[in-house]
C-alpha cells in the first residue's frame, strides 16, 4: 500500500513537470512567432512610411504649390505620384493598414511632412510607424538635396556614428538605424556633412 502511494505521488509529480515544461515551451514559441511577426510587419510599414516621404518629395520637385496644408492618401496616375483622398488604404499589405501623408505650413517656402502607416496588429492591439521631414520650395532658396547614405552601408564606428540618424551596434558591429533625409538640413555645413547630400544654390 505504501508502494502505492509512493508511485501515486511521483505519478503526480511528473504530470506537473511535464505540464510545466509544455506551458513553458508553448510560451516561448508563441512569444517568439509574436515577436517575429511585429518585427516583419514594422520592418513593412517603415519601408511605406519611407514610401510616403519620398512620393511627397516627388510630388514636391513637380510643383510645389500642390503641397497644401491637409491629410491625404496616395495614388499613381499616369506613372507619377499624386495626393487623393485623405488616406490611403494598405489593407492588402497590412491588417487594417491606412497611411496618411500630413502636410503643414511652416514657412512660405517650408513644409513639414508626416508620414504615418497604421494597422492592427492584433484584435485590442494597433501599431503605428511615424516618420518626419521637412520639405522646401527648391526652386527658390538654397537648400540640402540628394539621398543620405543607407546606415547598413557604413561598416566602422566613426563614418557611422557620423551620419545623423545612425548609430553603431557595438555587440553586432553593424550600423543600425534610418540616416535622416538630406531635406532636413537647412544650412551647408550640417547637409555637408551628411554622406550623399549636397547644398543645391539654385
Amino acid at each position: 500500500m505504501k508502494g502505492s502511494g509512493q508511485s501515486l505521488l511521483e505519478l503526480i509529480i511528473a504530470i506537473g513537470i511535464f505540464v510545466t515544461v509544455v506551458t513553458s515551451l508553448s510560451f516561448f514559441i508563441l512569444n517568439t512567432y509574436i515577436s517575429g511577426r511585429l518585427s516583419y510587419e514594422i520592418t513593412k510599414a517603415n519601408f511605406l512610411a519611407e514610401e510616403g516621404i519620398e512620393a511627397t518629395q516627388s510630388i514636391r520637385d513637380n510643383k510645389f504649390s500642390d503641397l497644401v496644408a491637409g491629410n491625404y492618401g496616395l495614388a499613381i496616375l499616369g506613372g507619377h505620384w499624386i495626393f487623393q483622398g485623405v488616406e490611403e488604404d494598405l489593407s492588402s499589405q497590412l491588417k487594417a493598414g491606412k497611411r496618411i501623408i500630413q502636410i503643414e505650413d511652416i514657412g512660405q517656402d517650408r513644409k513639414k511632412i508626416t508620414s504615418r502607416v497604421n494597422w492592427q496588429f492584433t484584435e485590442a492591439r494597433t501599431e503605428e510607424v511615424k516618420l518626419i521631414t521637412y520639405l522646401t520650395n527648391w526652386q527658390k532658396i538654397p537648400h540640402c538635396t540628394g539621398t543620405c547614405t543607407p546606415c547598413e552601408s557604413f561598416t566602422n564606428r566613426t563614418t557611422c556614428n557620423a551620419q545623423s540618424g545612425c548609430s553603431w551596434n557595438a555587440r553586432l558591429k553593424i550600423c543600425t538605424g534610418t540616416c535622416t533625409s538630406c531635406d532636413t538640413f537647412l544650412d551647408q555645413t550640417s547637409c555637408q556633412a551628411q554622406a550623399g547630400c549636397q547644398w543645391v544654390l539654385e
